[in-house]
């Protein structure tokens, strides 16, 4: 035994035999000097000892506790004993101690931290409070964030893996982003690009109506898809080949949930199902899809089946995936392919367009992805970040609290720490001292918090929508940064008032003479102007989330959409569905609850997917706009009250009708008339000649997140998709319903009947916003409520503090209110310079937040003065709770001790 040689120094064995690494490290970190060579060289003649008798996983175990043995101060030696060998062919040794604290030293810290904390019950109950709150509003948050941050990286490449966008410029004009592209992109890429590996198309069908045994159901979660799209995507098979599942025509494959809800417990595989009329053959049946994908995926279909969307240039329906080789450079290949559309559709730049392929990281669909026709409802990352914020605000808030209070308790264990010193102790067992106890009220706080995350987990995930467990904390993405919050709040908590405590001079703590506590005094109040600041910014975006959501949903849409009833129409229909459309709205009208009924392809609320080029026909030099296409009947505008501006209506009298439009005031105006009624009479090429007939007043088809659509009405009687019913009331809505399911039934049999109400539609786009005002509204309280917390507790400790000097003040005669005042006054200028700090922030970011809103309100001033208002109320009845209590003390109890 003996020190490190050079040939231990320059382990040249293979790294399975060798001791590990870490451990090693630890060793020679905290090894005491001069010692670190002979205890290193002493551990690897044992380890190789260990590894002859106990084998290589048994002398690893062995090592990493002899390490741990040396350096932990918790080790439960009295004596400090470094390694006592008794093994034969080793002489013994004298036991060295070489603790960097000792553990007689530290059962007395924390024995004395136990004491201070029950001497100050109080106080130790309103810091852990703060910690439990904070901690589990900081947990509930990360939880949160976390599941929207792990969206599609499930997938073993999703580094590698690409949607492609396509942007289309008009006249050097953005007009649309699209999610979706041309068909023919995907295999073209396959053939032209080195650096592709794979590629796949999925594309949403026309219909929806899945039947099996003569029962109907209607689905939304499925797509067209190339077989590929097993070699992109994570797509677990539980039946069936995966590789050769959507090879052939007219085949599915369904997610487990839904194998069961068809087929039960029977074997799906070779069974067959219908999409509308055609039958599919089931091939296969795969793990449900993680709720954490861009995609909802319950059924696939063969791609194959779709013969006229293999290799179109013109048809901009379906999602396009590209999976990269890992060594491509995604930079270089963003280039190449950005015009590739130009290179086969020449005739686009002719007509004065322009598209572009950019390329979408996987991961970053869901929180930053806002494009046309977008395959399920996205996240917002700018609201995932600012939910980070509120995180760390409230974290930070109650933090502040414990060392706002370890600060101002300076002076009472002054004399402690001038006695500790005077009887030898160094600064650094001290500092030691403190952040141990620190450790404690931040543990329990930590414990507290973890109940209160499992107690709240329910109502949490019903509020935001997201599936939340205590399963999320398995993964190291969210346990990691769970211990570093209490491992950050421990130092950062206990830190700086350990420095301030273990600073002082012994002869001055001992004499109470410490002036230089007004350094810490400065802190304090700096920390309380932080604490107040933060939540009045929140108190203020809180209130213009709040105001913005009301202005969204009491905004004139310029259509009626109370009391209307929509009903879904057949999605396939045949030869007979216009005369049995006609004889539906006739048995409606014949009930005195429907006052009103119209049919159309799209009704407000919806995305418009059916949008074509069109351009003058009166004008040689007119180019191509991009309008938004929906069919109508004659009854629609008087039924969603919209404003005809100019021209007439669509007459079912007039044969021609079907060959005339009529087009909102944004597509008047990017056609270039001069005014609704200068396009009456002109013709519009759109595929086929169109003649404007009218011109209606601008309505909102989507949220107010969104500007006017161009839209272009085509006359479609037949054409209903859905049933729009104004109802006189609401009442016996029950009776209503069942009258109305057994005229449809009657009229449509074998179709599911499906209703909801427009405004509860229509609103749904707003469902986001909502949350966010929801979950922000939550803890913007919360971190009100910690602040004012330990504003109650500082309060309460600097009246205890100054009872004496109330006691004189009193006996001189001063006022109960002029006392009151003297102790609240400081308080209030502290909120008071809060209020100017938050008010630019929060304007700032309250003004950046509304951008994103094509329709949005100013930055309420109102809100402004309500969180100031607000703020100062809080302090002064938190502050005057315990000033009163003060003031109306008995000078005579508070002068005894004089």
């Amino acid at each position: 035994m003996g020190r490190l040689t050079n040939d231990q120094k320059h382990d040249t064995r293979p790294r399975n035999d060798r001791p590990p690494r870490w451990a090693t490290w630890l060793m020679s970190r905290f090894s005491p000097s001069g010692l670190e060579d002979e205890l290193q060289g002493d551990l690897l003649e044992m380890f190789a000892y260990w590894i002859k008798t106990v084998g290589l996983r048994g002398a690893r175990w062995r090592y990493i506790l002899a390490v741990l043995r040396l350096i932990c101060p918790f080790s439960g030696s009295t004596t400090g004993q470094i390694l006592t060998y008794s093994q034969p062919g080793f002489p013994s040794r004298e036991p060295q101690t070489i603790f960097i604290i000792k553990p007689a030293m530290v059962r007395n810290y924390l024995k004395v931290a136990w004491r201070n904390l029950l001497k100050n019950k109080s106080f130790f109950l309103i810091n852990t409070l703060g910690l439990a709150f904070g901690m589990a509003a900081c947990l509930l948050i990360l939880q949160y964030v976390t599941f929207e941050r792990s969206y599609d990286s499930f997938h073993p490449d999703a580094d590698h893996i690409f949607r492609i966008e396509l942007d289309s410029y008009q006249n050097g004009k953005l007009a649309f982003r699209s999610a979706t592209s041309y068909p023919a992109i995907a295999p073209t890429l396959k053939k032209e690009f080195s650096e592709v590996a794979e590629t796949a198309r999925l594309f949403a069908a026309r219909t929806n109506v899945v039947t099996y045994q003569n029962i109907h159901h209607r689905e939304d979660n499925f797509y067209f898809a190339d077989n590929s799209i097993f070699n992109i995507f994570k797509i677990d098979f539980l039946r069936g080949n995966q590789a050769t599942a959507l090879t052939d025509k007219n085949t599915v494959v369904l997610s487990e949930t839904t194998a069961r809800k068809y087929f039960a417990r029977e074997n799906p595989l070779g069974k067959t199902i219908k999409l509308g009329r055609t039958p599919y053959l089931v091939k296969g049946v795969y793990k449900d899809y993680p709720k954490n994908s861009h995609l909802e995926l319950d059924l696939i279909f063969s791609y194959l089946t779709e013969p006229d969307a293999q290799t179109s240039w013109g048809w901009y329906a379906f999602y396009t995936y590209v999976k990269l080789k890992p060594i491509a450079r995604v930079e270089q290949f963003r280039a190449k392919i950005v015009n590739l559309v130009q290179k086969y559709v020449p005739n686009e730049a002719k007509n004065g367009n322009r598209s572009e392929l950019l390329l979408q990281p996987l991961p970053d669909i869901h929180l930053f992805s806002n494009l046309n026709q977008e395959a399920e409802a996205n996240g917002n990352g700018q609201s995932v970040a600012v939910l980070s914020v509120i995180a760390l605000f409230i974290l930070v808030i109650a933090w502040i609290n414990y060392i706002n209070l370890a600060t101002a308790r300076a002076m009472d264990r002054a004399k402690e720490v001038g006695i500790r010193k005077v009887a030898g102790a160094e600064r650094a067992q001290l500092i030691s001292q403190f952040l141990i106890e620190s450790v404690l009220p931040n543990l329990l706080a930590v414990a507290l918090a973890l109940i209160i995350v499992q107690a709240s987990a329910p109502y949490f995930s019903d509020l935001t929508g997201n599936p939340l467990s205590l399963n999320q904390w398995l993964q190291h993405d969210l346990w990691l940064p769970a211990f570093g919050i209490f491992l950050g709040g421990t130092l950062l908590s206990g830190l700086y008032p350990a420095l301030l405590l273990s600073g002082f001079q012994p002869i001055t703590a001992l004499k109470g003479k410490l002036s230089h506590l007004t350094s810490g005094l400065s802190l304090r109040q700096s920390l309380i102007v932080f604490q107040f600041a933060a939540s009045i910014i929140l108190m203020v975006g809180t209130l213009t989330v709040y105001r913005q959501l009301r202005f969204m949903q009491e905004q004139d849409l310029g259509f009626s959409s109370a009391q209307k009833l929509i009903v879904r129409g057949v999605l396939a229909p045949d030869s007979t569905y216009g005369a049995k459309v006609d004889a539906f709205q006739q048995e409606l009208l014949k009930a005195r609850f429907v006052e009103k009924t119209t049919t159309s392809t799209h009704i407000p609320g919806m995305e418009i997917l059916w949008a074509n080029s069109a351009r003058r026909v009166d004008r040689a030099d007119a180019v191509d706009n991009t309008l938004y296409n929906t069919a109508i009947d004659d009854h629609f505008l008087e039924a969603y009250a919209i404003r005809l501006l100019a021209g007439r209506n669509f007459n079912r009298a007039f044969g021609t009708d079907r060959t005339n439009a009529l087009l909102n005031e944004t597509a008047v105006k990017l056609l270039g008339f001069s005014s609704p009624s200068d396009a009456l009479g002109k013709f519009i090429g759109t595929g086929d000649t169109l003649q404007i007939v009218g011109v209606v007043k601008d309505f909102h088809q989507q949220g107010l997140q969104k500007g006017h659509w161009p839209m272009l009405l085509r006359f479609r009687p037949d054409a209903a998709q859905f049933f729009s019913l104004q109802l006189a009331s609401t009442r016996n809505l029950t009776q209503r319903l069942a009258s109305i399911q057994a005229q449809y039934e009657r009229i449509f049999p074998g179709n599911p009947f499906e209703y909801f109400f427009l405004d509860d539609f229509f609103n749904k786009q707003y469902k986001a916003e909502q949350r966010f005002g929801r979950v922000s509204g939550l803890f913007a309280s919360l971190a009100i409520f910690i602040a004012c917390l330990g504003l109650f507790a500082l309060a309460t400790f600097i009246a205890k503090q100054r009872t004496k000097e109330m006691g004189i003040r009193k006996v001189l005669g001063a006022s109960v209110p002029s006392l009151i005042g003297l102790l609240t006054k400081d308080f209030l200028k502290l909120i008071i310079i809060a209020i100017g700090i938050a008010t630019p922030l929060a304007w700032y970011a309250m003004s950046r937040w509304l951008v994103d809103f094509a329709y949005h309100i100013a930055v309420p001033w109102w809100a402004f003065v309500v969180a100031g208002v607000g703020a100062i109320g809080l302090a002064l009845v938190t502050v005057s709770l315990q000033s009163i209590r003060a003031a109306l003390l008995n000078p005579v109890k508070s002068l005894r001790s004089e």
